[in-house]
């Protein structure tokens, strides 16, 4: 038995896809917005024809289901099927297939009811599209990114975000920006933030430092801009974060090296002229007090020459400065052969800073002038002892230079530019003082000085 007529009526009215088939799937009545949903005129007539000869294209598995509820009576649905049309299109369609019955409660037939969704499910495919791509560029991106609530909570990060602060996306997300922001730098942050969300400004940037989870500190770079509500109030902050504690590290050792460069300029001018004015008074002094210009000559070579040997010395060790042992060995060296037992050397060791170290070449080198003139090294069988201690804590040294063996010794008419050279040295260089003592069985002379602490900060020559 059909549904009386008076149904049928109601439902080619009706506003949504209505069809009725018999058991054979046999149209018994269907509404005019069923027809124009698919592609047919309103009054197209459908009663007693077979729905699959009218539609050929429906699905096997449409099929199938018409058949499964007119065997077991139960209803079935779905709310956005695809339905290919003819021209490759797809129409989407939300469906409902129920049984109905005859008076006996016998199944005898189909109630389809249908809306086509299109429009709304190729909206719902084309955000969700778009949420996958915002999704993938904020998961993705090789910066930090972050959503932040007006109030300074996180409420959405990604894993760079998480990789540079230390934290993971839970630990974040119950935090503010103001926790992990060192104090020293939040003022400014807030105060910014502000003036975005008073609508001063429209976004702003600035370097600052995060304290990473266990404390450590480091630094980036933060852009933030604020998305507002379609009724202009504040809506979230995006912030874009940058680790840029690399390039800090990079400016603080470029800041230092200059620094250092400007320090060791300053220092190799010094040295320079203090070299130059120890020339200088060399030649003045030694032509002073020498008529013959052929000996002053000799003698100022001579003095040259030691300088230049403890020079090499320094060079070669970067101008950190020299063993005093070195030095010894470097300024005596002019004087005696390699293998000659006349020069005795020892003591601890020392290590003496390059002005030092010339100081001493140059007090030694008078010294052994003056051996080699008056004193043990002007005959074969003389003998010289350098010997010194030095006390670390007070950092106290003080060397002595005995001759013995040599020619009687008488104390010196006048006072040579030597001895004023090897006090002013002492006094001026190293705070010290120096005691010649004129025995006549051999001079000897005591230099008492006080070493700078040893410096390893880099020279030029380390540039």
């Amino acid at each position: 038995m059909s549904p009386p007529s008076s149904v049928f009526t109601a439902i080619r009215h009706a506003p949504i896809g209505i069809a009725i088939f018999d058991r054979g799937m046999r149209y018994l009545a269907a509404s005019g917005r069923f027809l124009t949903d698919q592609g047919l005129p309103a009054d197209t007539p459908l009663v007693g024809r077979l729905h699959y000869d009218v539609f050929p294209a429906v699905p096997q598995r449409w099929r199938d289901l018409h058949a499964q509820v007119l065997n077991d009576g139960r209803e079935r649905s779905h709310p956005a099927d695809p339905f290919p049309q003819p021209d490759g299109s797809i129409m989407w369609v939300r469906w409902s297939l129920a049984p109905w019955r005859t008076e006996a409660g016998e199944i005898g037939g189909l109630v389809l009811y249908t809306e086509v969704v299109t429009e709304a499910v190729e909206a719902r495919m084309s955000l969700e599209a778009a949420e996958a791509r915002y999704r993938a560029i904020f998961d993705q991106v090789a910066v930090g990114a972050a959503r932040v609530s007006p109030d300074g909570r996180f409420l959405e990060v990604n894993d760079r975000f998480c990789e540079i602060c230390g934290y993971t996306r839970g630990e974040v997300t119950q935090l503010t920006f103001h926790q992990i922001t060192h104090p020293e730098d939040l003022d400014t942050d807030v105060a910014q933030a502000r003036a975005l969300l008073a609508g001063r400004i429209a976004t702003y940037s600035l370097e600052k430092r995060y304290l990473k989870k266990g404390g450590e500190v480091i630094w980036i770079g933060l852009t933030v801009s604020l998305v507002r509500t379609p009724a202009a109030e504040p809506d979230y902050f995006v912030s874009i974060v940058e680790d840029i504690s690399a390039r800090k590290q990079a400016e603080a050792e470029q800041q230092r090296y200059q620094g250092q460069l400007r320090l060791l300029i300053n220092e190799l001018n010094h040295r320079v002229k203090n070299t130059l004015a120890t020339v200088q008074s060399m030649a003045s002094q030694t032509l002073r007090h020498e008529s013959d210009p052929e000996r002053a000559y000799g003698k100022f070579e001579a003095r040259l020459l030691g300088l230049s040997e403890v020079h090499e010395l320094l060079t070669r060790e970067r101008w950190h400065g020299a063993a005093l042992k070195g030095v010894a060995e470097r300024a005596l060296r002019p004087f005696v052969p390699a293998a000659s037992v006349q020069v005795h050397i020892a003591g601890p060791q020392v290590w003496l800073q390059p002005a030092a170290a010339l100081t001493m070449a140059l007090v030694l080198h008078e010294l052994a002038t003056n051996a080699v003139k008056y004193g043990a090294l002007s005959v074969e069988r003389g003998r010289i002892d350098v010997t010194w201690t030095f006390d670390e804590a007070s950092r106290a040294l003080q060397l002595t230079w005995a001759e013995s063996q040599g020619p009687p010794v008488s104390p010196p008419t006048r006072r040579g530019f030597g001895s004023r050279l090897i006090e002013r040295g002492l006094r001026n260089e190293l705070r010290g003082s120096a005691t010649m003592r004129y025995d006549p069985a051999g001079f000897s002379c005591v230099l008492k000085a006080h070493l700078p602490p040893a410096d390893s900060a880099p020279t030029v020559f380390d540039i």
